[in-house]
């Protein structure tokens, strides 16, 4: 390499240093510039933080649900025969009253043949009667009396009791008390040819109509008491140790303003797996109720020491809220005792704790803020 090659080489290593040197510091200034300019552009949220001082309050818990009739029955027919004509007609959406009677069954064989065994009955104790004078004199009046009052169209009254051994051996080789129990049995299955309200409602469905032959176990319709029903409403655990059975319960029908009041029966041993939540059972009645009718309400539960009132609308995870402390964001643990509406009673929440009651979306902790 000749004198001249060896100065352009060097002179060609220094501009190249000199080059990659200003590269790298403009590189660097650059990348200064650009996190100073991101620490400065820091976003500052503004928040509206309030206190809520802890106090012994009462839990109003909100309830609603709706409203189904405790007893729906479907009348079956337990006998055979043809249903009379001679009784009111009922339909679907007809009012009927305690004891009226809504079906009645032909049974007029039924009533003849009751009649002929008790025909049989009588004959049995004439025959025995002049026995029962001589053998057993001590009773002969008392069996007297009892054929002096027998009424073919009456229910049997009770055999005359035996005074001695030897007259119940007597009776009962005569088969009297045998036929008496045949009849009464014949009395008791006559009952079921006329069906009787047992309750008063009205008929939800009629499926059996005069004229129509009808066997054991046929539905002839279904009927509703209309003075009983029962709401189911859902609460969590806690809202539930606050409650307690035979409480009284403040329910309202929002579309007419009706109000009424109703008592917790029960509470369910079961739990909604969907909700977590646990069915409460409120027997309620009145006047305008219908099955299906939705209600909501309200229950006063027993006082707690330590409640806040707070915004709904502050609680985020279902049991947090976000405070400011030295002007940046924390996060606290509460326990939701109940819900009154728009707020919650909840428990946790110290008397310098600063909530935050606006703005909470997109917070996070240790975010600067204004407020």
């Amino acid at each position: 390499m000749t004198k001249r090659q060896w100065i352009i080489s060097i002179v060609s290593s220094i501009i190249i240093v000199l080059i990659g040197a200003g590269v790298s510091q403009m590189l660097s200034k650059q990348k200064e510039s650009t996190i100073s300019k991101s620490s400065k552009g820091e976003s500052i949220r503004t928040v509206q933080l309030e206190q809520f001082p802890a106090k012994t309050r009462n839990a109003v818990i909100s309830i609603d649900g709706r409203v189904t009739a405790i007893e729906k029955i479907n009348v079956a027919a337990e006998v055979s025969g043809r249903l009379s004509s001679g009784i009111k007609s009922y339909k679907n959406g007809s009012y009927f009253n305690k004891g009226d009677l809504l079906f009645q069954i032909e049974s007029k064989d039924e009533v003849l043949n009751l009649k002929a065994a008790k025909a049989q009955l009588y004959s049995a104790i004439t025959q025995a009667m002049p026995d029962i004078k001589f053998d057993f004199p001590e009773s002969f009046n008392a069996w007297k009396a009892y054929l002096d009052q027998f009424d073919y169209d009456k229910p049997l009254s009770p055999l005359p009791k035996a005074q001695t051994v030897q007259e119940n051996y007597f009776i009962g080789g005569r088969s009297i008390p045998n036929q008496y129990f045949s009849i009464k049995s014949q009395e008791e299955r006559l009952k079921d040819f006329n069906i009787y309200a047992p309750f008063s409602g009205v008929f939800l469905s009629v499926n059996a109509f005069p004229g129509s032959l009808v066997t054991p176990g046929v539905n002839l319709g279904q009927i509703m008491n209309t003075s009983r029903y029962e709401m189911v409403s859902p609460l969590s655990a806690e809202e539930m140790s606050l409650v307690k059975t035979g409480q009284k319960v403040s329910l309202r029908d929002e579309s007419t303003g009706q109000e009424y009041i109703g008592t917790i029966s029960r509470f369910s041993r079961q739990i909604d797996q969907t909700t977590q939540s646990i069915p409460m059972y409120i027997s309620v009645s009145g006047k305008g109720l219908r099955d299906g009718m939705y209600l909501k309400g309200s229950i006063n539960g027993k006082e707690v020491n330590g409640l806040s009132k707070i915004p709904k609308t502050a609680i985020i995870n279902q049991n947090e809220l976000y405070v400011a402390k030295d002007s940046s964001i924390q996060k606290i643990d509460i326990e939701v005792k109940s819900f009154e509406g728009d707020s919650a009673l909840v428990s946790g929440i110290s008397p310098n704790d600063r909530i935050v009651v606006s703005s909470t979306n997109n917070l996070y902790v240790g975010q600067k803020v204004n407020y």
